[in-house]
């Protein structure tokens, strides 16, 4: 038999409000549905190149969030490439 330890983790109340409904819901017990989506995550993790990893947040500065701001600002006409693109999409529809 496996051995087991205790973990403490702050989750969400929203979190913890469907993982209560879940588990109500199937009968399984909270902490098998934890350690199945702990694993199932870490397995992903270990199949997914470095390379294909989005970071769920990402911080700027206030310098880098004014240039986005100024970005989503500008009225820019769209580039003959991204009109193609457009239309192609537009086709296959």
């Amino acid at each position: 038999m496996a051995d087991y330890v205790q973990i403490s983790a702050q989750i969400s109340e929203a979190a913890r409000d469907r993982l209560d409904e879940y588990a109500r819901e199937t009968g399984m017990k909270k902490s098998r549905l934890v350690e199945d989506a702990i694993m199932a995550h870490l397995d992903v993790l270990d199949a997914t190149p470095g390379e294909f990893m989005i970071p769920a947040n990402v911080q700027v500065d206030a310098e880098s969030w004014d240039r986005v701001l100024a970005g989503i600002e500008q009225s820019a006409e769209p580039t003959p490439a991204l009109r193609e693109l457009m239309q192609r999409h537009a086709v296959a529809d």
